[in-house]
């Protein structure tokens, strides 16, 4: 289906840069060209904003490169005190006392309001990590959302094209092409102005009945099934929940034990039945692989459903969303249930999953929001 007006250029402004771009490394000197602080032969010293997995990442890729870690920050009660490298973690408060002519990396994928914190501090020279990984990805190994980012948007951008004159409505058009030009630039104030924070609760699109049955792919200890049951107002008949981490489920399990309209379920959602190896090393680039040391339970939708009634799926399950969406593809072709899918966690995602749904179901409009400020929480939401 068209989208209700044709594009136009000011709804294809970053994909109208992206196409004068001849190859990928044009793509690359002009990105260096908007870093010039960040290239490596200039970055022998920075200040690490993150101390979660990706920020514990970066201070080892600093000390085995000999890159300087001036200061490493994070607002997060339960990091503070800890010893990272050779650095102890210390509140974002504390950059006061830092030289602001020092580079500031953000080892976060949420980085638009701690960014517009450091830039009020007065730096000046501040990038996502992201930026290091697809500027140079053998110094920074790039962490699965940045993984080929960049060939990505020079080889498909045809497919660019024909999802922005495929979306149902100009919102989505605007929206696609902020999150293209953010992934083009890695400046989150492109997302800004359409950015919606409340994730899965895109306005004015999704209306509930008091019957809904809804399917939580990558339930996690059940915030997303919350948010669901504040939106129904507690009146629906069902959920199943999957969460396949054990340790994370048995949160999950204890925290809806008391409604026995809600079913958690211990695996993830896959193509079909079975257990794949999951690596959980630190670049996170190839989640599921042959090798992996960690064993993960999945199952296909339709093995769980059956024939029964779904009327809402959300999927946020670590890359794995096409494979899923083809394990429920009998579920979505009998019901046309409203998808709310992710759309990050491989760079193709932006435009393989909305084609993937527009195969199992030609009526499905597509619509697109994004709910945080940097690469991730960009969602697809299908509605008959």
């Amino acid at each position: 289906m068209k989208a209700t007006t044709t594009a136009s250029l000011s709804h294809k402004k970053w994909l109208s840069q992206i196409g004068s771009f001849g190859s990928v490394e044009t793509v690359r000197t002009w990105l260096a060209e908007r870093y010039p602080d960040f290239s490596p032969d200039r970055l022998t010293r920075m200040v690490i904003v993150g101390a979660a997995e990706e920020g514990v990442r970066l201070s080892e890729i600093c000390a085995e490169k000999g890159i300087r870690v001036e200061a490493h920050v994070d607002d997060h009660p339960e990091k503070q005190g800890l010893v990272v490298g050779e650095r102890t973690i210390q509140p974002l408060k504390s950059l006061s006392e830092v030289d602001p002519e020092i580079p500031v990396i953000i080892a976060s994928h949420r980085v638009l309001k701690v960014m517009e914190r450091i830039w009020a501090m007065g730096f000046i020279r501040v990038a996502p990590f992201g930026l290091l990984e697809v500027l140079s990805p053998q110094l920074f190994p790039p962490h699965m959302f940045y993984s080929n980012l960049l060939e990505d948007l020079v080889t498909n951008r045809e497919r660019y094209d024909e999802l922005m004159e495929n979306v149902a409505d100009e919102m989505s058009q605007l929206v696609l092409d902020a999150v293209l030009g953010y992934r083009l630039t890695f400046d989150p104030r492109v997302l800004s102005p359409i950015i919606e924070w409340d994730l899965y609760g895109a306005k004015n699109l999704i209306n509930y009945g008091k019957d809904e049955v809804y399917v939580d792919g990558g339930a996690f200890d059940g915030d997303s099934v919350r948010l669901f049951i504040d939106r129904v107002q507690g009146e629906f008949s069902r959920v199943l929940a999957f969460e396949p981490d054990q340790e994370t489920f048995k949160r999950l399990n204890k925290n809806f034990s008391d409604n026995p309209k809600i079913e958690a379920i211990n695996a993830g959602l896959h193509r079909r039945k079975g257990v794949l190896r999951f690596d959980n090393a630190g670049t996170r680039g190839s989640i599921f692989t042959d090798t992996g040391e960690v064993e993960i339970p999945v199952v296909g939708l339709d093995e769980i459903l059956g024939s029964d009634r779904v009327t809402f799926i959300k999927m946020n399950i670590e890359g794995a969303e096409l494979e899923a969406l083809r394990g429920g593809e009998q579920a979505i072709r009998t019901w046309g249930p409203k998808l709310g899918i992710s759309l990050y966690h491989n760079p193709a995602d932006l435009w393989m999953i909305p084609q993937e749904i527009r195969a199992l179901r030609s009526d499905y409009k597509l619509y697109i929001r994004q709910h945080d400020g940097g690469i991730i929480e960009s969602v697809l939401y299908a509605l008959t």
